[in-house]
This record gives C-alpha cells, sequence and structure tokens, in this order.
C-alpha cells in the first residue's frame, strides 16, 4: 500500500466502524472485527502496520488544520422525521467519521447501520435518528 497511498473511500467506509468496536471491553467484540479488518487490508495488498503507517501520516495535517466541510454537509438542525437524498446522509455521515477521533461503540454502530441503509435514493430517519445524527455533527463542529 505504502505511506503516500491514501484509503480509498471504499475501504476507508468499511474500516472506520471495524476499528471503532477496537476500543470495546468485550473481547468478542474486539477480536471479529480484527479479524474482517485483517480481511479487508489482505485484500488491498496490506496489513496492519502499513494501516497505522498511513493513518498517521494522514492524522498530521489533519491536527494542524479542520479539514474542508464536505459537499452537502450544509444542514439546520431540525426536528421530526426526515427523509435524506442518499448523497446528503452520505455526506453527513463522511463528515461525522472524518472529523470523529473516536466515537463512542454505540454511535459508531448507528453510523454503520444508517451507511448500510443508504441504498435507496432517499432515506427516512426516525425523528428520534435525525437528532442523534446532528447531535452528532454538533459534537464534530459540522
Amino acid at each position: 500500500m505504502g505511506v503516500s497511498m491514501r484509503l480509498p473511500p471504499e475501504l476507508r467506509a468499511k474500516l472506520a466502524p471495524l476499528l471503532r468496536l477496537q476500543g470495546s471491553s468485550n473481547d468478542g467484540e474486539r477480536a471479529n472485527p480484527g479479524a474482517a479488518i485483517t480481511r479487508l487490508l489482505q485484500r488491498h495488498g496490506a496489513d496492519w502496520h502499513e494501516l497505522v503507517e498511513l493513518l498517521l501520516a494522514e492524522a498530521s495535517p489533519m491536527a494542524a488544520e479542520p479539514p474542508p466541510a464536505a459537499a452537502g454537509s450544509s444542514w439546520k438542525r431540525s426536528t421530526g422525521p426526515i427523509n435524506l437524498p442518499r448523497a446528503d446522509l452520505i455526506a453527513l455521515l463522511d463528515l461525522v467519521e472524518e472529523r470523529s477521533e473516536f466515537l463512542p461503540i454505540k454511535s459508531a454502530g448507528f453510523v454503520s447501520s444508517l451507511r448500510s441503509r443508504a441504498w435507496g435514493p432517499t432515506i427516512h430517519l426516525s425523528e428520534k435518528q435525525w437528532e442523534w445524527l446532528q447531535d452528532l455533527l454538533e459534537g464534530t463542529g459540522g
């Protein structure tokens, strides 16, 4: 993979929730995602050492200045359920993941479940789901 190479977006999307689960206090919740990460890295011709090296190399510039807002990330807090276009939901989820150094396991699972549901042109979020996503966005400065 090499340090100069960036993680492809599809690999990043798969790795993010798995990496967050590594913070679990449950052995099984760490072991299973760890094995899945190893398989994903092998499919992309990489290993854990290269992943860590790449993540550390990417972290340096981000610490110096905040990342630019993702396209479609201009949102205003609202109440009630919402139907979001797929592209808007993906942009918001990307923003949460890009700007969060750590998400609690429950929040990481929530973001992952929203991403897995984002296959249709419009995704319906309940009032509670929309409120949670907005709370995550505000927590990341989105």
